[in-house]
């Protein structure tokens, strides 16, 4: 059937190309031919390259049992090494544990220098070192040996500069605001000093600025002495709690301040005690030239003046020299009397001035009082500032009081007993008198 479809086929392929069945045969042969050609060759072609692939595959099987040996080497020596990268990674767990509590430490100890640093008033001559230990108390990661070197300088240094004495320019900030560049003298951590006055280290802005107020004159006269001077050994004075005691003087008021907390009252004591140390002033002055007046008419009785008491005293003898002993007695008893009121003129007064001036005083201490129950009553005892003005009224004009009283008090008894020693004086200069005229 296949041979009758094939020949079927082939005339109808003669037929459509015009060949002959002869052609188409021998064409047939032709190729048959070629076929089988080609296909001798390719299998003498195998035939020859048989033994070349036998010694190929027995290279590549040698290679191979050659790769195999390495292949078991190598994972030999993979185990080998896992063991000891596991080895090596135990002991470098143990070395983390040990640096990483190296490396909390110096975190810790990095902060704690600078918030130690930050209030120190030697950060203002060494500003990088902050820059330093924020970037050392912040870091994630281990600091090595360098940095750990510089941080054991910084704690040195630290400690050495603060028994040191340095001279150093700085930008000094005034109270109007304005930044100057001025030689300044710092002593240890404790005090700067330019241009004989007392620094304040501001810590927001690790700068010097210039105090509000000065202290005391007896603290701040201690300032001059180290811009002034080039001794070796000095008087000045240092404040220990680095810059809070200085604080604290600054704000502590002086005298005029404590004079203006006394209010009204204070103000009327003190213009009674000057009152009345004026009046005791005038009245010592006074008497000293009378006394001198009377101790040169002792010399000159006979020749009496009237500038004096005695010599008044002395006239008014002389005067009645020629009457009866009684007459002449009454006589100068009353010139005593007469010259009595000058010589004990505003003696009362000053005493009267001191002491009414402790009773003022406890006016005022009783008016502080009233203001501060009267605070109390209305803000009650959550703020002491609010009650500090009643209660530094009360106490201020106590002291002013007390303060007014006891000079006053010494100026009566002296110039009531400089007083009674004239009119003895007198008194007995005149009984001497009539005594020598009875004789």
């Amino acid at each position: 059937m296949k041979i009758i479809i094939f020949l079927v086929g082939m005339a109808f392929y003669s037929q459509a190309t015009g060949n002959t069945f002869d052609d188409l045969l021998n064409h047939i042969k032709q190729q048959s031919r070629e076929d089988i050609i080609k296909e001798k060759k390719r299998l003498n072609t195998f035939i020859s390259q048989q033994e070349n692939q036998q010694h190929l595959l027995t290279q590549a099987k040698t290679e191979l049992q050659v790769l195999r040996q390495e292949s078991q080497r190598l994972n030999a020596e993979i185990d080998l090494n896992e063991q000891k990268l596991a080895d090596e990674e135990q002991a470098l767990q143990r070395k983390v544990g040990d640096l990483g509590e190296l490396f909390g430490a110096v975190r810790q100890v990095s902060g704690e220098l600078k918030a130690e640093f930050e209030n120190s008033v030697i950060s203002v001559q060494f500003p990088d070192r902050q820059l330093f230990l924020d970037e050392l108390a912040q870091s994630k990661a281990l600091p090595n040996i360098h940095k750990l070197e510089k941080l054991w300088f910084l704690m040195l240094q630290e400690i050495g500069e603060t028994g040191a004495t340095r001279r150093f320019n700085a930008d000094i900030v005034y109270l109007d605001g304005t930044t100057h560049k001025q030689d300044v003298v710092r002593i240890g951590a404790f005090v700067a000093v330019s241009d004989g006055e007392f620094l304040q280290h501001a810590t927001e802005t690790n700068s010097l600025l210039v105090l509000s107020r000065q202290p005391p004159f007896r603290y701040a006269s201690t300032a001059d002495n180290i811009a002034n001077t080039d001794d070796e050994m000095i008087k000045i004075m240092i404040d220990p709690t680095r810059g809070q005691l200085l604080n604290m003087l600054t704000m502590k008021p002086d005298l005029w301040e404590r004079i203006q907390q006394g209010g009204i009252i204070g103000y009327i004591i003190l213009t009674l005690g000057v009152a009345g140390l004026l009046i005791a002033l005038y009245r010592y002055v006074d008497l000293t030239r009378v006394s001198a007046k009377m101790a040169t008419q002792l010399q000159q009785l006979s020749k009496p003046g009237n500038d004096n008491p005695l010599g008044r005293v002395a006239r008014v003898y002389h005067e009645n020299k020629n009457k009866p002993l009684d007459e002449r007695e009454v006589a100068i008893e009353e010139a005593m009397l007469k010259e009595a009121p000058a010589i004990e003129r505003y003696t009362g007064l000053i005493k009267l001035l001191a002491a009414i001036s402790p009773l003022l005083g406890l006016l005022g201490t009783v008016t502080g009082m009233i203001v501060t129950f009267q605070t109390i009553t209305l803000f009650g005892t959550s703020d002491p500032k609010l009650m500090a003005g009643g209660i530094s009224t009360a106490l201020v004009t106590t002291v002013l009081g007390l303060s007014v009283a006891i000079p006053l008090l010494f100026a009566h008894t002296f110039i009531s007993s400089k007083s009674k020693r004239m009119l003895e004086f007198i008194e007995h200069q005149s009984i001497g008198l009539i005594a020598r005229d009875a004789s």
